[in-house]
């Protein structure tokens, strides 16, 4: 999975769901961590700016809360379980 979480024109408020299981250690087989993972920033080529795990990008008070709430649409169309 590649999705923009938030289209912005500001580089550093971009925010994707990436693959990868960045925070994975310790959770249920079925939590959102072991299958994705964000990227923010712009990659043009040269990758992201940086990466987080879907855990810790839900507690951040300075992302969009539509951000937040298109991930956790997403888990929940998956089946996927995660935590705040």
């Amino acid at each position: 999975m590649n999705q923009i979480l938030v289209k912005t024109r500001i580089a550093r408020e971009r925010y994707r769901i990436i693959d990868g299981s960045m925070g994975s250690c310790g959770t249920p087989t079925n939590h959102v961590n072991n299958k994705y993972e964000i990227a923010e920033g712009i990659d043009r080529g040269n990758g992201y700016q940086g990466y987080m795990s879907v855990s810790h990008f839900l507690t951040l008070d300075y992302v969009p809360n539509s951000a937040k709430n298109a991930v956790r649409e997403i888990c929940k169309k998956e089946g996927l379980v995660y935590s705040e």
